[in-house]
C-alpha cells in the first residue's frame, strides 16, 4: 500500500517545472543608476559628469519577449527637429536581470549614454531610442521623446 503514494510522488517529482509565461516582445525605456525608474514623454533627464571628463545620461531599460542572455544592447539620443545623433552610440552585450515578481521581464539601468558635446543637446527636444537584440535575432525597440539637462550628481 505504501508502493502507490511512493510511485505517485516519485511521478509528480519527475515533471518538468511549469515554464515562464510567453509575452510579446517588448521594450520599455527609463533611467536610473541603481534602479528602473519610469519617466514622462518630453520629461528632462539629468546629464550628470562623469568621472573620466565627459558627461552622460542614465539609460535603464525594461523587457520582455526575448531571451535575457547575452543581449546586444544599442542606446543613442538624436534632436526631433533634424535626426541628428547628439550621443556617442552606446553599444554593449549583457545580460538582463530578471525583475522581482514579474515572470518573463528583464530589466538593464546604469547604461551611460555619453553625450560629448552638451550644447548640441541641452534646450533641445531629443528622441532616445534604443534597440536590444537576443541571440536569436529577436529585437525590441523603444523611442521616446525627452529633453536634456545639467543634473544633480556624478564626479566632482
Amino acid at each position: 500500500m505504501l508502493i502507490r503514494p511512493l510511485l505517485a510522488l516519485l511521478v509528480l517529482m519527475s515533471c518538468d517545472p511549469e515554464p515562464p509565461p510567453t509575452l510579446d516582445p517588448m521594450l520599455t525605456l527609463g533611467t536610473g543608476e541603481g534602479q528602473f525608474s519610469t519617466f514622462e514623454d518630453g520629461e528632462t533627464l539629468g546629464l550628470v559628469s562623469g568621472c573620466q571628463g565627459l558627461q552622460h545620461v542614465w539609460v535603464a531599460m525594461r523587457g520582455q519577449g526575448v531571451d535575457p542572455r547575452g543581449t546586444l544592447v544599442n542606446a543613442s539620443f538624436r534632436r526631433a527637429s533634424d535626426g541628428v545623433v547628439v550621443s556617442q552610440v552606446f553599444q554593449v552585450r549583457i545580460s538582463m536581470q530578471p525583475v522581482d515578481g514579474q515572470d518573463g521581464v528583464y530589466e538593464l539601468y546604469g547604461l551611460t549614454v555619453i553625450i560629448p558635446t552638451p550644447d548640441d543637446a541641452i534646450g533641445q527636444d531629443l528622441l532616445l531610442s534604443a534597440t536590444v537584440t537576443d541571440r536569436d535575432g529577436v529585437a525590441i525597440t523603444d523611442e521616446r521623446p525627452v529633453r536634456v539637462d545639467w543634473g544633480p550628481g556624478g564626479c566632482l
